[in-house]
């Protein structure tokens, strides 16, 4: 008896969603070129922000090399200093 009721409603929730669809030719169309439209936007603000990354990427590296060239010994102290706290944090 439940099977019977499941296959009644949705098969009346399937015809509705047929109308609906019926009653606009274009549907599907219209969909899809919205969905292009958004797909290409995103595709845009993607590139932009990659863009903006590679030009800070390129940034900070220059300034480190510059930095390290410029004062050797404070790079590698700090860097010294740096693992002695990742490895104590770590050893914990």
């Amino acid at each position: 008896m439940a099977e019977s009721y499941q296959s009644t409603s949705s098969g009346s929730a399937d015809a509705s969603r047929d109308d609906s669809l019926a009653g606009r030719p274009n549907g599907s169309d219209e969909l899809r070129a919205r969905s292009t439209m958004k797909l290409s936007e995103l595709k845009d603000k993607l590139a932009d922000a990659q863009d903006v990354v590679k030009t800070k990427y390129r940034v900070v590296s220059e300034s480190t090399d510059d930095f390290v060239h410029d004062s050797p010994w404070k790079a590698v102290t700090m860097a010294l200093i740096g693992g002695l706290i990742i490895g104590m944090l770590a050893a914990r």
